[in-house]
């Protein structure tokens, strides 16, 4: 499935400094997922000492990641 980045998620990667890299291994292999709103997803992948987490909407062709960002505690 293709990833496509909203210009919110860009905006915030550049200046939360995330690897790209990063975010897309957590789409594409999250170690865990929520539901979020409407049909947005919370994907969760562990990396050294911090979660990131992603949230990203469905599309019938493609995932937009909408945002992402270090998260140091899972609630």
């Amino acid at each position: 499935m293709k990833i496509i980045f909203s210009d919110h998620a860009n905006i915030k990667i550049d200046q939360r400094d995330l690897p790209r890299d990063f975010i897309v291994e957590t789409v594409r292999m999250p170690d865990f997922t929520r539901p979020s709103r409407g049909l947005r997803e919370e994907r969760y992948k562990y990396f050294g000492k911090n979660w990131l987490k992603v949230v990203v909407a469905k599309e019938p062709k493609s995932l937009v990641v909408v945002t992402a960002h270090w998260v140091v505690k899972i609630k």
